[in-house]
């Protein structure tokens, strides 16, 4: 039996913790379904960070251990509500503060699980140091400038480096939870437990939600201002050399300084908009696909299309058959 213990802590989101403990009572479930008469295959159990055995957040109270039990197999560390700079950052020195005790447990083989921006937990333990992990797309630029160290891949839905496991946005953590039943079971279980539960298997990927929307911005006011005149003139031609000069900047200070803010060059922050724009198009309008890429500033049809697909990982005709808003 694996045992799984869940972590709570201060804004800890109440539908993942939930979330968690139905999808492994699931497990169970279909399980001894397959096998009438045999042991379940989880036990779960919640812990308080604070070492109190009762949690309340909002409307609902949790009954929970003080301490971890002793032949722990993996912890889960859920998303919270904290999406502003200073909830993130108490969190952030929350987790740092009990650093050792999460290098212990990564030490003794404990699989270290983390969902939405309860990644941002898991890295202040700097246990995600040039490891590779995903994160929640809306916070993306904030993780990278938070944890410049950590390998970010946030176009995946689910990463595992060793005993690490990240998962994006929101939702993801079902994703991170028919993973670890997937590590622990198989694929051909979980894939079973993911139909059961009537969504998408561990292999979904949320390149195709990314954006360069970001909640929380960054402080570069002048940067800003650059982002806001490619949004404006996307459609357009637009020079590199013709956007310093308009901001009074070299080329090598405006890309030193705007990847600095955004993790990107101006340019590849551009084609970025490009296909928010083109995603856009697809989920709201008809437009023909062959009309798309001189939509939003592109000449070539082919290369729109790799771009796309690079960026989404799908061509956009399946895009607009998955998302169009009818």
């Amino acid at each position: 039996m694996t045992v799984v213990s869940i972590l709570l802590y201060p804004n800890v989101s109440a539908a993942q913790i939930s979330g968690f403990i139905d999808l492994f009572r699931f497990a169970n479930d279909l399980w001894q379904y397959q096998h009438p008469g045999a042991e379940p295959l989880y036990r779960t159990a919640l812990v308080d960070l604070a070492g109190s055995t009762h949690y309340q957040t909002g409307c609902q109270s949790f009954v929970c251990l003080s301490e971890l039990p002793e032949d722990l197999d993996v912890l889960l560390i859920p998303g919270s509500y904290a999406h502003e700079p200073v909830s993130l950052a108490a969190t952030i020195e929350l987790f740092a503060s009990h650093r050792a005790k999460f290098q212990r447990l990564q030490q003794q083989g404990v699989l270290l699980g983390a969902s939405c921006n309860g990644t941002f937990a898991l890295a202040a333990t700097g246990l995600l140091d040039q490891q590779a992990a995903t994160t929640c797309w809306f916070l993306v630029d904030y993780f990278k400038r938070t944890f410049p160290k950590v390998v970010l891949k946030p176009e995946q839905a689910v990463i595992q480096s060793a005993n690490l496991c990240t998962a994006g946005a929101t939702t993801s953590y079902i994703q991170l939870g028919l993973f670890i039943v997937q590590l622990q079971n198989g694929t051909v279980f979980s894939q079973q437990l993911a139909k059961l539960m009537v969504t998408e298997s561990a292999t979904e990927q949320q390149a195709p939600y990314l954006s360069v929307q970001q909640l929380v911005p960054h402080q570069d006011v002048q940067i800003s201002e650059v982002q806001q005149y490619l949004r404006q003139h996307y459609a357009k031609e637009l020079v590199l050399a013709d956007i310093a000069d308009k901001f009074a900047m070299s080329e090598r200070t405006l890309i030193r300084r705007f990847k600095q803010a955004t993790g990107d060059t101006p340019m590849a922050w551009l084609q970025k908009v490009r296909v928010d724009k083109a995603k856009q198009l697809l989920e709201t309008t008809l437009l023909p696909i062959d009309d798309l890429p001189q939509a939003v500033g592109y000449a070539d049809l082919s290369s729109f299309r790799k771009l796309f697909q690079h960026y989404t990982t799908l061509s956009p005709k399946v895009y607009r058959e998955r998302f169009y808003l009818r």
